[in-house]
């Protein structure tokens, strides 16, 4: 069933552009040590959360939050490699907002722990 509306075709340019957006979104949230939070992103480019998940989706192959939180995991793991900062700093230097939210995210992403990670990484 045709609903008479054109597929949006995305260029490597517009799926650079967004990617860059949200990295510069990420880069803040850290110097601020501010919870990154994909309704906040949305708002700064004057989208729906809903809207800029699915853009995230067809630009980068996965939810705005998913891949906000795989960018946020990756730094987090370069601080945990190479710097002495506890867990509760990182979490907040990587814009999770809470330990518990960093844990969580952490476990997730790399299965297992940011303590377990570090001992590893020694």
């Amino acid at each position: 069933m045709a609903t008479g509306r054109k597929e949006r075709t995305f260029t490597h340019e517009d799926r650079q552009r967004f990617r860059r957006a949200v990295e510069l979104y990420l880069e803040e949230c850290y110097r601020q040590k501010k919870a990154a939070r994909g309704q906040d992103f949305a708002a700064r480019l004057g989208l729906t959360a809903p809207y800029a998940s699915w853009l995230a989706t067809q630009l980068l192959g996965s939810p705005l939050v998913d891949w906000m939180r795989r960018k946020q995991v990756e730094y987090a793991a370069t601080l945990l490699r190479r710097t002495p900062h506890s867990v509760e700093e990182i979490a907040a230097l990587a814009a999770f907002g809470t330990r518990s939210t960093f844990q969580r995210v952490f476990m997730r992403v790399k299965k297992m722990t940011p303590f377990a990670y570090r001992e590893q990484k020694k």
